[in-house]
């Protein structure tokens, strides 16, 4: 693992401390985190909703707006069209939702993955519009569906897109297009498809309260919301800067205590039962078990979860999403399997890179099988499935390959592909598949700077005395995720005082007992176990800040996640 430093300006870490009456040490993490002044660091703690840009800074959501409010009034059914993964199914569930309050009727459609594909398709607006929809809004199904918005513009039914990838480089003829890339003050942290679909519904109760469409104390309560769009905002892996920081902040602490059917079912059988909900809980616990439906086929059990209205319905479908979930788990790791054995057989150990394709492996697996293929080989993985004349497949990253840009330089040889740097979906003819596997080990040997190892981004550098004091300011900083991820400090010449293996839940743990007399501090390092022998009486030992909840309290600690010999 590489250890890469953050750089701090002395000068600044101490104006820093100074202003927040906070230890030095403190001032020099906000100072490599790059904060400026202590006004931008209680304004990031505090996470106040006035600071969130103005809604009149989306481009199109008046536009939006108005057409949702003319639907209410003729009383036009409206299809609200999402996706198959936990950003679309929030925001579809979200909207769904929110709007049926506001007055409308409306119908909740996602797609099949193995049928329909990505996205909204013209046989989906054809379907829709025999089911009498006027108006489409799609929540995180893209920005490229021209073909889809000419079939329903044909059908005369009119289309609001909201989403927030990437924008191409000519927009679909839609009505509006609500998308955090088109405009300046969203752009350093675009919401999810599940945030998008928030404020366009925080849009829509504001305009109709305006005119008199409901009144005061009617229509959606907003912080209702809030739940899913940190479920959808942490599951997509949005930056947890800006307004998804304000968003998933509150939206967590209203998770923690919610009494939605849907999310209550689905926290029982994801075994939450605390009174706390972190990041960690939503990636690894709850989105799974949403995922789990639309990757091995239809997604519609997982949102009618969310639009549960009733408590028994709730966990019936709770129990067929924690079925679906096992399946998906022993698919997953069959389809690992069979890839490290074929690996073994066709890729040479000295290739950078890895692509492999099968028949019969499960398009929705795809992902999660080249996530661990890459992680136990440090080469970037794409596999693919065979099963007829396109080959699909999806790829994952590893070391410091920018995945996105290999596959860029290679778009000649796909009939679609999107994603970002590390990870990317993509379809080619299969016929060019040994020419995708020869284009993209070019690109990894002219990559410059090529890394298998995954880097390790470190805030500072600290004493043994300093951890206790600077756990509850660090953890003041919470919720921690992407782009703003769990501080991380040094611990350099630290005196081991005892290390030895233990075991939890099959897999092989390291307990450190760091310091000596009064001075220590136990931490835990996840599946090191098999490093033991690399331990000596003297280690610089790199730990991440953990909060979790004892007996109804916060308790900060500290998790070993790397050592190394000392550095002279």
């Amino acid at each position: 693992m590489l250890w890469r430093f953050r750089d701090i300006d002395p000068a600044l870490a101490g104006k820093l401390a100074e202003e927040l009456k906070q230890p030095l040490k403190m001032g020099e993490f906000l100072a490599a985190r790059d904060f400026r002044d202590a006004a931008e660091v209680l304004r990031f703690i505090r996470a106040d909703f006035k600071t969130l840009p103005p809604l009149s800074s989306f481009s199109d959501l008046d536009k939006a707006v108005s057409r949702l409010m003319a639907a209410r009034r003729s009383g036009e059914l409206v299809a609200v069209c999402g996706d198959y993964d936990a950003d679309g199914l929030t925001a579809a569930a979200l909207l769904t939702c929110g709007l049926r309050t506001l007055g409308h009727r409306v119908l909740a459609w996602v797609p099949n993955r193995l049928t329909d594909g990505y996205g909204l398709n013209p046989g989906a607006v054809r379907d829709l519009a025999a089911r009498g929809a006027r108006l489409i809004v799609t929540v995180d199904n893209g920005v490229s569906g021209h073909e889809a918005v000419a079939e329903a513009r044909a059908a005369g039914i009119e289309v609001i897109i909201t989403d927030h990838h990437q924008l191409p480089p000519d927009l679909p003829p839609a009505l509006a297009v609500v998308n955090p890339h088109r405009d300046q003050p969203w752009r350093a942290a675009p919401p999810a498809g599940v945030g998008v679909a928030f404020f366009l519904l925080a849009a829509a109760k504001k305009a109709y309260l305006e005119n008199g469409l409901i009144k005061a104390g009617e229509g959606p309560g907003l912080m209702d919301y809030l739940p899913l769009v940190a479920i959808g905002t942490i599951a997509d892996l949005a930056p947890l800067t800006g307004a998804n920081r304000i968003l998933v902040r509150h939206g967590l602490n209203f998770l923690a205590d919610c009494r939605q059917p849907g999310l209550v079912a689905l926290k029982k059988v994801s075994r939450l039962g605390g009174q706390r909900v972190t990041p960690r809980d939503v990636g690894f616990r709850l989105a799974p078990r949403l995922n789990a439906a639309g990757r091995l086929g239809s997604a519609e059990p997982a949102l009618e979860l969310l639009l549960a209205e009733e408590g028994g319905q709730a966990e019936r479908l709770a129990a067929r999403l924690e079925e679906l979930n096992r399946q998906r788990h022993q698919g997953q790791n069959k389809l690992c399997a069979e890839a490290l054995e074929r690996l073994e057989a066709e890729i040479s150990p000295g290739s950078r890179t890895v692509v492999l394709g099968g028949r019969d492996w499960p398009k929705g697996l795809l992902g999660l099988a080249a996530s661990r293929v890459a992680e136990n080989t440090g080469k970037p993985t794409v596999l693919f499935n065979l099963d007829g004349p396109l080959a699909v497949g999806s790829g994952r990253s590893a070391g410091n390959f920018n995945l996105y840009r290999a596959l860029n330089g290679l778009r000649h040889l796909f009939t679609s592909f999107g994603g970002h740097a590390q990870a990317a979906g993509l379809t080619l003819e299969s016929g060019r598949l040994g020419e995708f596997r020869a284009g993209l080990e070019r690109a990894a040997w002219e990559e410059p700077g090529f890394s298998d190892e995954s880097e390790l981004w470190i805030d500072l550098s600290a004493d043994l005395s300093d951890l206790d004091s600077l756990a509850q300011p660090l953890a003041a900083l919470e919720p921690f995720g992407q782009e703003h991820p769990a501080p991380v400090l040094v611990v350099r010449r630290a005196r081991v005082s005892d290390a030895r293996p233990t075991d939890s839940g099959g897999e092989h743990h390291l307990k450190l007992l760091l310091g000596e007399g009064l001075n220590r501090q136990q931490v835990m390092g996840f599946n090191l176990a098999p490093r033991l022998f690399e331990i000596s009486r003297e280690m610089d030992v790199a730990l991440g800040l953990e909060v979790s909840e004892y007996r109804g309290e916060l308790k900060p600690n500290w998790r070993l996640l790397d050592f190394r010999a000392p550095e002279e």
